[in-house]
């Protein structure tokens, strides 16, 4: 089995769940096949010679069913076949289409949803490679061709052809009535024109589906990215820029969409020509014989019903091309590796204290350039650490290591004694808290925004944290206090109060080992002051890391890390670090004659 099959195979399990219902597509699928490509000929070569020609004998395999039945009742049963046909093709027609749509949004909603919930597991460094565009257009347009793929696409590929041997079948019983089989043998090499295209096109598609996938990726990706910084776009009078870039991304979709387009749509002209070609020699051929006129509509209508279903089958078939290029984008995710799976069997203790020590740490982002070189410490529990350093020397890293966002390239890290790669992630991350620089709010209200710090806590239990951050300050002057929605990302809310908010959550989580990423580095220095207050309160009792650029931001810290290329080169108070350590005191300098702001006392 080639990759192709297995990839489609792997998604066909999202059928599994409804399996009943796929069965229930494809009977009446099959039902509106029959009363296509049996139906109608039968119309054409039966009911209508009973009711337009007063001396026609029924067919000998009818005679049982109309025997003792006056003539008018035959043409009554005749006139009635016509309505009873379509009634049944038009029923069975809508039940599969409805059967087949929610098939189709249940399949839809399983995929979507478990190719989002994988991004939400994968490690951040394959969010780091990724355009974030294009993974949304990955869980949205890729998705949507998939399961357009399995649900309508399957079912076309089992009813159509379904359709196709009915009526040929129709075909060949009304050739051995004629005493005509050879038009069956030329009629062969008609249906095998038709096929050609069918395989040829649907190679080529693709090929062209891919492109087309990658360049609405692209698309996506210039304008997630244009909406997610108007701010610089417009600070930069980018506009034009921003524009022409999507315009370009957009011209060379199009040009790929029209390739794609191109050879989609060649298969419609080609099937009707070869079926052209075939009525026209069973027309000639016919004219030849003698043949009645209801012996040839029914074999035209028979053979009509045989190529039209082909083609349609043969679009199926070009949409399940292009599904193709979309299962192969999503399997990028589905199959992606996780550098920090979860233990087979965890060992999690039942508290945690939060003794961090570092074994010989090294770390690389996969360019094999170490950006933590060899690290190599404990930070006993309750401890306040300040990580400074100039910028890209690895102190965010080294901190982003711990809740294991990014897995070590060497050494270990343990907490409490146990090496953190033995714990679930889930329970490891449960134990930290963790305040960025850019405090992300969703769209929700203020309390449920609080509540992310521990899901399912109280309303009273959000209170008191809200109240812990001073939330409560600025909550008067909001029109329905905690619940006012906020925007996404907080728009509306001013940087220390969005800030506040995201201390709250730290306060709600109430977790032993503290992460505060440059928390105060976009408030100006009087936020930074009134925040200042309640980071001291956060911290009280904690292990607590604080990553800053600016030295007032580790006033309250009992240690302080230089780092340096990777490396830590100081370790110890401010006192000890300012006397000692060259790199330190640089940087303290440096700040206080840029700012006017005095090194913080050791």
């Amino acid at each position: 089995m080639n990759a192709s099959a297995r990839r489609v195979l792997r998604f066909l399990r999202y059928l599994l769940p409804y399996k009943g219902l796929f069965c229930l597509a494809i009977a009446t699928g099959f039902l509106a096949a029959a009363a296509n490509g049996v139906g109608v000929p039968f119309m054409v070569k039966v009911v209508f010679p009973i009711v337009f020609e007063p001396g026609h004998h029924v067919p000998a395999v009818l005679q049982p069913w109309m025997e003792g039945l006056s003539r008018n009742a035959v043409l009554l049963l005749a006139c009635a076949f016509m309505p009873a046909v379509f009634v049944v093709r038009g029923a069975a027609m809508w039940g599969n289409a409805v059967v087949t749509g929610y098939l189709g949004l249940r399949i839809l909603e399983n995929i979507r949803t478990d190719v989002f919930r994988r991004l939400q597991h994968l490690p951040l460094s394959f969010h780091d490679r990724c355009r974030k565009g294009d993974l949304i257009s990955r869980v949205l347009a890729d998705t949507q061709s998939v399961q357009t793929m399995i649900s309508q696409v399957s079912n076309d590929i089992v009813k159509q052809p379904f359709t196709a041997l009915c009526a040929l079948a129709v075909f060949i019983a009304l050739l051995v009535r004629t005493g005509e089989p050879s038009l069956f043998a030329v009629n062969l090499v008609f249906v095998a024109l038709a096929v050609f295209p069918v395989l040829t096109i649907g190679r080529r598609v693709t090929g062209k589906a891919r492109r087309t996938r990658e360049g609405l990726a692209e698309m996506n990706s210039i304008v997630q990215q244009n909406l997610a910084s108007q701010r610089e776009v417009r600070s930069y009078a980018m506009e034009a820029a921003q524009v022409a870039a999507l315009f370009d991304a957009s011209r060379r979709y199009c040009v790929q969409m029209l390739k794609m387009v191109k050879y989609q749509k060649a298969l419609v002209p080609l099937v009707e020509t070869v079926t052209a070609l075939a009525l026209s020699f069973l027309l000639v051929r016919g004219r030849q014989m003698g043949m009645a006129m209801e012996d040839f509509m029914a074999l035209a209508a028979s053979l009509y019903f045989c190529f039209d279903s082909m083609r349609r089958a043969g679009t199926a078939f070009n949409r399940f091309s292009e599904g193709r290029a979309s299962l192969e984008r999503l399997e990028a995710i589905l199959d992606a590796p996780d550098d920090a799976p979860d233990p087979a069997s965890p060992a999690e203790p039942a508290s945690v204290r939060g003794r961090i020590t570092f074994r010989h740490v090294s770390f690389d982002y996969g360019s094999g350039s170490p950006v933590l070189k060899d690290i190599d410490l404990e930070i006993p529990p309750g401890q306040i650490v300040g990580l400074v350093g100039p910028s890209g020397a690895g102190k965010t890293t080294f901190a982003s290591l711990i809740p294991r966002f990014y897995e070590v390239t060497e050494g270990e890290i343990l907490l409490d004694g146990l090496p953190i790669r033995r714990m679930r992630k889930s329970f490891l991350r449960g134990r930290i808290a963790l305040v960025s620089q850019n405090a992300l709010l969703f769209r929700d209200t203020i309390q449920e925004n609080i509540r992310f710090g521990r899901p399912g806590a109280s309303d009273e239990d959000v209170a008191e944290a809200a109240r812990q951050a001073s939330v409560t300050s600025f909550l008067p002057a909001l029109p329905q206090g905690m619940r006012t929605c906020v925007n996404q990302g907080g728009e509306g809310l001013s940087g220390g109060q969005r800030q506040r908010v995201a201390l709250a959550r730290a306060f709600l989580r109430d977790a032993p080992i503290l992460i505060l990423d440059e928390a105060t580095a976009s408030l100006d220095s009087e936020n930074e002051q009134a925040v200042q207050r309640e980071l001291e309160l956060l911290a009280r009792g904690r292990t607590t890391l604080i990553v800053a650029h600016r030295f007032s931001a580790i006033r309250m810290a009992q240690r302080i890390l230089v780092f340096e290329h990777g490396r830590i080169v100081g370790d110890g108070s401010h006192g000890e670090l300012y006397a000692a350590c060259p790199l330190y005191r640089e940087l303290c300098e440096k700040q206080a004659l840029r700012s006017g702001e005095e090194p913080p006392a050791g």
